[in-house]
């Protein structure tokens, strides 16, 4: 019997990492975690024909250079199932035991999942390790890893694992319903348990006995070989392609660095320009002292310096890391650094997880909703991604300000929003604006989807009078609707 509170735990300290965190999924399962783990025993029944995974909605996320990262936002119970599944079966996904075959993060340890940060931390460590230790390397990771596995193949390595038969069965039916019996583009990114699964997917890789190099490591679908001999690094390389050709996966040609690397780290490109606002000023202390004493100063940045900085981020090899870095950098040294919160959201979609953090360091929120009406007024093109954080920012950081009403607004009828980037909006439980009206045009017209789920959610600081004649009309639609309408009811 799997403990509910512990999945919970679980979710709840993955949720901020999430590239859609949809508060209608955590609130369900914060408040109802017990519904919901009785939902998927009610699909798991055969009997329960009326209960079943639903098809997922499409999304897409952003990464630099503007590539897509296209996924599925899980809804609130095949999200959960996702963490439930991962924790029940929590044993299975282990650690290498070969010292020379190591594979970093994505499991638990001392009864927690390992933080993603840290286990990246260590296995940068270790490459640095290994680079002095070895002459040469090869590092390379596989294209589109997560769209590219195949249903069939994931299922049946699960089956392969140490879980017990309705587990197999259970996990092979979600992979196969969330995406509509398509057997490729299915799995979720950005979320742990998926990313659990995908990391040890590949351990067949490590235990490959044809392996020859004195020393692998692998961070998800990212490896670095080592050796001594360029001519054993060829031949491995040439084996690891054939063997992750056996699952139709292959390597990112465009990421592959073979034996040296010459790129110039972004840290030093940073540091040389932030020496440009380093200086030192005599201070003067009174006579008689026999010393000067010298005082840093540091200067803000210039627009120019400020340009620099955002052409490293735009640079085709720049790591999360990285960009982070440069955005810390900016902000820590520029009093109007609001100015630049939508320039870069709009320039720099893939760091908009971080600025949304960022925003708790601005104080100018009426100046910087203004900024924000400007973009959505704009004819710059939005993905859903942003307007997504756009209305993260706004819930947690604007609803106070003169031009809150606006935003919401423009999110809602914007020409590139999507049914994720609505809900995001219709699940703020905001009384004014015109809001109470929008969520219920959803929850009367028995629809069972984002829109409906999101508005349902929207109203849970609503009186429960308001509440329980809505979701009266809402609960009737389907299962999912009945039990979110229990879940509101409840609180």
């Amino acid at each position: 019997m799997v403990d509910v509170n512990k999945v919970k735990e679980f979710y709840l300290k993955d949720y901020k990492e999430m590239l859609f965190p949809m508060e209608t999924c955590r609130f369900l399962i914060d408040k109802s975690p017990e519904l919901i783990s009785d939902f998927i025993k009610n699909i798991e029944d055969a009997s329960s024909t009326e209960f079943c995974f639903l098809p997922q909605e499409s999304v897409c996320a952003l990464k630099a250079k503007q590539h897509i990262r296209r996924t599925k936002k899980l809804d609130p119970i095949a999200e959960y199932y996702m963490y439930e599944m991962a924790y029940k079966n929590r044993s299975v996904f282990r650690k290498s035991s070969n010292p020379v075959r190591e594979n970093f993060g994505y499991r638990f340890a001392k009864g927690s999942h390992i933080k993603i940060h840290d286990s990246y931390k260590e296995y940068n460590d270790k490459n640095e390790e290994l680079n002095k230790q070895y002459k040469y390397f090869i590092s390379f990771d596989v294209s589109s890893y997560f769209n590219s596995i195949y249903h069939h193949d994931l299922t049946n390595w699960f089956s392969g694992l140490n879980v017990k038969e309705s587990e197999k069965q259970l996990f092979g039916r979600f992979m196969r319903e969330i995406n509509a019996g398509f057997s490729i583009d299915f799995m979720p990114h950005g979320i742990y348990p998926a990313k659990m699964i995908g990391s040890h997917f590949l351990s067949y890789i490590d235990h490959s006995s044809f392996i020859k190099s004195e020393h692998m490591i692998r961070f998800m679908d990212d490896f670095v070989i080592f050796s001594n001999s360029k001519d054993t690094l060829r031949k491995d390389f040439e084996n690891i392609q054939k063997l992750l050709g056996q699952k139709a996966l292959y390597i990112n040609s465009n990421k592959s660095i073979l034996f040296s690397k010459n790129k110039i780290p972004i840290e030093s490109e940073i540091d040389k320009i932030k020496s440009g606002i380093m200086g030192e000023v005599v201070v003067s202390l009174g006579s008689g002292m026999g010393y000067d004493v010298y005082d840093e100063i540091v200067r803000q940045f210039t627009p120019k310096e400020i340009d620099q900085l955002a052409a490293l981020a735009d640079n085709d090899e720049v790591t999360d890391n990285e960009a982070s870095l440069i955005l810390d950098c900016i902000s820590q040294h520029n009093p109007d650094f609001y100015t630049y919160i939508p320039k870069f959201i709009y320039r720099f979609p893939y760091l908009v997880k971080k600025i949304f953090h960022k925003c708790s360091e601005v104080n100018q929120y009426d100046e910087l909703s203004i900024e924000f009406e400007k973009l959505l007024d704009s004819e710059c093109f939005l993905n859903e991604y942003q307007l997504f954080w756009i209305a993260a920012i706004t819930e947690e950081y604007l609803l106070e300000s003169t031009s809150a009403g606006g935003i919401l607004a423009r999110l809602y009828e914007h020409k590139n929003s999507t049914t994720i980037s609505k809900a995001r909006v219709l699940e703020i439980p905001e009384q004014r604006f015109g809001m109470p009206q929008l969520r219920e045009t959803h929850l009367r017209n028995g629809s069972s989807g984002w829109l409906s789920w999101a508005s349902a959610v929207g109203m849970r600081k609503d009186s429960k009078q308001n509440r329980t004649y809505l979701l009266n009309y809402f609960s009737k639609a389907s299962p999912i609707n009945k039990l979110i309408s229990d879940c509101i009811m409840a609180v």
